[in-house]
């Protein structure tokens, strides 16, 4: 199993500088990227560029489970539940195996 952060902009000094401040303040030790296929992101995932975050879980370069988080909830429970869901596909995911 592996986990990485892709950002999708421009490969820019400005943007290897936010990826590497995000690391350092959440002290992350998954690889941070910037896509290659730029703000749009690789064609073939059909994201929705007006969502800040998008959280693909994958087996073999094949999605089985798309989350979108449209922005920063005030509910606790809400981000809770939908952390919940991440974590119980990677787990369904890592059972098929």
């Amino acid at each position: 199993m592996a986990a990485f952060v892709v950002l999708l902009d421009e490969n820019s000094e400005a943007n290897q500088k936010k990826l590497a401040d995000i690391a350092a303040e959440n002290k992350l030790s998954i690889p941070l990227t910037i896509a290659m296929d730029g703000k749009p992101g690789p064609g073939s995932y059909k994201l929705n560029a007006d969502v800040p975050l998008t959280v693909l879980v994958a087996v073999r370069n094949t999605v089985k489970a798309n989350f979108v988080f449209p922005g920063a909830s005030p509910d606790e429970k809400a981000v809770a539940k939908e952390s919940e869901d991440v974590l119980a596909a990677a787990n369904k995911m890592l059972a098929e195996r």
